[in-house]
């Protein structure tokens, strides 16, 4: 069981505490307790909990820091970890990321939002670039964005043609036309500068017998 100590307890900033792991703890040890820790303390999960967001802001930290490899060598120095003085071995899950992967999994699992990090884009994907404040990162938000996408004309179901000798007066014989799309989007709390929040479906969708690629909103912490 994990306890979160108050803002004036020494250990507050022990991070092992924070996420009930030891000093010794692996890279899957602390991935593992920080998944269960994250879904516990979310605050889209706990509303009626004042301390979630804090607690989730906390654990967030923990495994950002544990789960570099350069940082967690600072880290346990500065706190008299460790007797040898060389930097955690790294693994193929400790990549220096910063823990994104396994955020991404989180909000993917819990909330249906998934960081798009290194997965593949496609063309049919679009882009929005969102400048959120500091605060409203750390605390989650609600941001209305507004866009455009191509998408396959509703008139002649993309051919461009009415018939054989006659253009789509609707399309002018593209098969495509502009859709202004309007969307709350939720930014999680706890979200970082340059993370990737992906809308499945809210891209392009040029063809009627195919899916809509998606939307890949940006996010830009000031």
């Amino acid at each position: 069981m994990v306890v979160f100590l108050k803002q004036n307890d020494r250990h507050m900033k022990c991070y092992y505490k924070i996420l009930g792991v030891t000093h010794r703890a692996s890279g899957e040890e602390i991935k593992k307790a920080f998944r269960m820790l994250a879904m516990r303390w979310h605050p889209d999960r706990n509303p009626q909990e004042s301390h979630a967001a804090q607690n989730f802001r906390r654990v967030v930290e923990a495994y950002e820091t544990l789960m570099n490899p350069s940082l967690r060598h600072k880290y346990d120095k500065s706190h008299g970890y460790g007797r040898s003085g060389k930097s955690p071995r790294r693994t193929p899950m400790e990549s220096g990321n910063g823990g994104s992967d396994s955020l991404g999994e989180v909000f993917q699992s819990a909330f249906g939002i998934a960081f798009g990090g290194a997965s593949t884009r496609s063309e049919k994907d679009l882009r929005f670039d969102l400048q959120v404040t500091r605060g409203a990162a750390m605390e989650g938000t609600f941001e209305e964005i507004s866009y455009h996408r191509m998408v396959f004309c509703d008139s002649c179901r993309g051919s461009g043609r009415r018939s054989v000798l006659q253009f789509c007066e609707k399309c002018e014989g593209t098969g495509e036309r502009e859709e202004l799309c309007t969307l709350q989007l939720r930014v999680p709390p706890g979200s970082r500068d340059g993370a990737r929040l992906r809308v499945p479906g809210g891209g392009d969708r040029l063809n009627p017998g195919r899916g809509s690629g998606d939307l890949v909103v940006v996010l830009y912490v000031v």
